[in-house]
């Protein structure tokens, strides 16, 4: 079995500033501390984009340094609020903010789903072309794909019906290719799971802000400071289960278990 943690939408913003009135720095630390102290044993984290609420140079060095401390692999993508050029000047590299993991029994596949002119996602100038490679060479192993965006509605009165570009495109990718077992998003700031055009999928909400489920809001989401969230995922064989933290602090006990 093999541990994944799937952070996402960390937003955050300059040293000394606030977002919605919470500190997004602080609450990713928090994460992190958690993960470090419950799942030291995961082989790495995946943080899915909005690195940055608006892609603020400083909010990129801030995200750095932090992560200058965590001991597990960490690989990153971009999402829609942040900008690839400010977070290339930061993190150093060139192009797309994408990477593929061998896991040797897994294959981890994590996309750039930025598009330049919007906030839907988009996998345009080259990078279908890329996925497609890395499912073929991945040779019938199995494969997690983490990227930003959702690409289907999710079916909140809120949200736009679709979160990306040419989506039709990004499934029969996807579904051409049988090995792709699992995907992982952010962006709505919401928790959900389902299937996708027959792949199995999770959302995480997210550390920083959360989007309330209102079936009666139609306009502008409902933001809440509900504690950070993050996924633990697990890859056994062909099988995923996911595991969700949607809270740090210790819960009352109200029976206590076995002693450990």
């Amino acid at each position: 079995m093999q541990k994944i943690i799937h952070i996402t939408d960390p937003h955050f913003v300059a040293p000394g500033k606030t977002l919605y009135g919470i500190d997004p720095a602080q609450r990713f630390r928090d994460t992190l501390d958690h993960v470090s102290r419950v799942h030291a044993d995961a082989k790495l984290i995946l943080i899915t984009g909005d690195l940055a609420d608006t892609g603020d140079p400083a909010a990129y060095v801030l995200l750095r340094e932090i992560l200058s401390e965590v001991r597990l692999p960490v690989y990153l993508t971009i999402g829609n609020h942040d900008d690839r050029s400010a977070f290339r000047g930061v993190f150093g590299g060139e192009g797309f903010v994408q990477a593929v993991v061998d896991l040797h029994d897994w294959l981890v596949v994590l996309l750039d789903t930025k598009d330049d002119i919007s906030h839907f996602g988009c996998l345009n100038g080259g990078r279908f072309e890329w996925l497609q490679d890395q499912l073929v060479r991945a040779a019938g192993r199995p494969v997690l794909v983490a990227m930003h965006h959702t690409p289907a509605d999710l079916y909140v009165p809120c949200f736009k019906t679709s979160d990306m570009k040419e989506t039709d495109r990004f499934f029969s990718i996807v579904r051409k290719n049988a090995s792709v077992r699992h995907m992982l998003f952010g962006h709505r700031h919401v928790a959900a799971a389902g299937s996708l055009s027959g792949i199995s999928f999770t959302a995480s909400r997210g550390t920083a802000q959360h989007i309330v489920l209102d079936w009666e809001q139609y306009g502008k989401p409902i933001f809440v400071a509900a504690a950070p969230s993050y996924d633990v995922v697990m890859l056994d064989g062909s099988d995923v289960v996911v595991h969700r933290h949607e809270g740090l602090d210790q819960l009352p006990v109200i029976r206590p278990g076995d002693p450990k």
